[in-house]
């Protein structure tokens, strides 16, 4: 298993974080001291909650305190679950309303985007299914002619051949008058 212990900044804090097989585990303590809050009440909070109890983990994390550095054993989220974490924290904190503020814009920006953008695609989706509609049905009308001219064609063709058999034969006729004198 690779591990590697990175730091972030957050809300002006340093925040660490882990590595593991490209899945980044963020300590949730830091998280906590940054946004002012009680971290051993949250974390209680965190490990009673149904979800993410499921999706805790304590990992050893390699801390900086007074210029030294420590292993610490940290109580951790992968990163697709901290911002969802962040905001189910309940608190009046100036900090953590903020933060939770922006989350909430951002969510509403991407999903709100990508339900405009679909309702504006299936629009266009369904003028285009309009308009190949249409030329379909005037294919079928041409397609009817277009038959129709290949069918006279074919007739043309046959009684222009007719023609020229007649024409063949009656060549080929005696003529009932000549020139000539009459005898």
């Amino acid at each position: 298993m690779k591990k590697h212990s990175k730091f972030l900044e957050f809300n002006g804090k340093t925040i660490v974080f882990l590595d593991v097989d490209g899945i980044y585990w963020i300590a949730l303590k830091p998280i906590l001291k940054s946004l002012n809050l009680e971290s051993s009440r949250y974390l209680k909070r965190t490990k009673r909650d149904h979800f993410f109890s499921t999706c805790t983990d304590n990992m050893s994390m390699q801390v900086s305190k007074n210029g030294k550095s420590q292993l610490r054993n940290m109580t951790c989220l992968p990163e697709k679950y901290i911002y969802g974490w962040i905001c189910s924290l309940n608190s009046d904190n100036k900090e953590l309303t903020e933060y939770k503020r922006t989350c909430y814009d951002l969510l509403y920006n991407h999903f709100h985007g990508t339900i405009t953008n679909r309702k504006e695609l299936l629009m266009q989706r369904d003028e285009v299914d309009t308009s190949i509609f249409k030329i379909q049905e005037a294919l079928k009308v041409d397609e009817e002619r277009f038959k129709e001219l290949k069918r006279l064609q074919t007739k043309r063709k046959s009684l222009s051949q007719e023609l020229n058999s007649m024409d063949k034969e009656l060549v080929k006729q005696p003529e009932l008058f000549q020139d000539g004198d009459p005898s």
